[in-house]
């Protein structure tokens, strides 16, 4: 088997343009680099298999239906080759050749488990990848007093900086890592599992990082706004807030979120 330094794993579901857009700047800042991508395809009724199908070197997993995220990737990550995976959402991409950076940084720090880039907005602003530790009290702390500690975060940091927990949009970690800690945990659907798979590779006694300097632009939720109307987007939070936080804790979680925010609506009338 030929072994490739990087295999950049995309799961797409009915994203057409964005996933082409995100192979087409994979190749752009890439070139020269060994690496090879992997799109899965978790049974899109638009045109997104014909129109990736126009791009070359392309590894290409049909799906009949849609698997959701974690068994994508995990499909994806069976056919890789790379000693290095990067799961990277279909509505991102790249816009410079910094990652290579983060994959030399991840290979020379053997303590760390999985690194994550920045993310920016599509008008190149910064967005929330970091989650802090998800507890009772943070939660109260933000939704009733106003202190933004448990929703996700931008690190005021230059440097390479161990997190808490990073978002699943784009994720690097060594394949032999991956494996042992048994992929991604698939009883979640979409959503938290990213927060399950950093508490398991702490579990091993490896660190989360978080690499500033390397960005990707995220065009949020390309995907899942197909799934529920805007209004109910948090509703589908709620089975792996379950599994991930157990019944009591989401429980409490949500009165104190739903509380707090009627709370503050309320205040905010008088």
């Amino acid at each position: 088997m030929t072994t490739k330094k990087l295999s950049i794993i995309v799961v797409t579901w009915n994203t057409a343009s964005t996933t082409l857009s995100c192979i087409k700047s994979i190749k752009r800042h890439l070139s020269g680099f060994n690496y090879e991508i992997i799109v899965v395809d978790n049974g899109s009724t638009d045109n997104t298999l014909s129109l990736i199908k126009t791009e070359k070197n392309l590894k290409i997993v049909k799906n009949k239906t849609n698997l959701g995220f974690g068994k994508g990737n995990n499909l994806g990550a069976k056919i890789a080759k790379g000693k290095y995976l990067l799961f990277l959402n279909s509505d991102m991409e790249i816009p410079d050749d910094k990652l290579i950076d983060m994959y030399k940084y991840l290979g020379q720090n053997p303590n760390i488990g999985i690194i994550a880039p920045k993310f920016l907005n599509s008008d190149l602003s910064e967005q929330g990848s970091v989650w802090p530790p998800q507890t009772l009290l943070k939660a109260f702390k933000e939704f009733w007093l106003g202190q933004r500690l448990y929703s996700k975060f931008v690190p005021q940091s230059t440097q390479p900086i161990e997190v808490f927990s990073v978002s699943g949009g784009a994720i690097m970690i060594k394949r032999s890592l991956f494996e042992t800690v048994g992929s991604w945990d698939t009883r979640y659907f979409m959503y938290f599992e990213d927060l399950e798979l950093c508490r398991q590779i702490k579990n091993l006694g490896f660190k989360i990082y978080y690499y500033p300097d390397c960005k990707v632009i995220h065009r949020h939720g390309a995907s899942g706004k197909s799934l529920v109307d805007p209004a109910n987007q948090w509703r589908r939070l709620i089975p792996g807030s379950k599994i991930y936080h157990g019944l009591l804790k989401h429980y409490l979680l949500f009165l104190i979120t739903w509380s707090g925010q009627k709370w503050q609506k309320l205040f905010s009338k008088n």
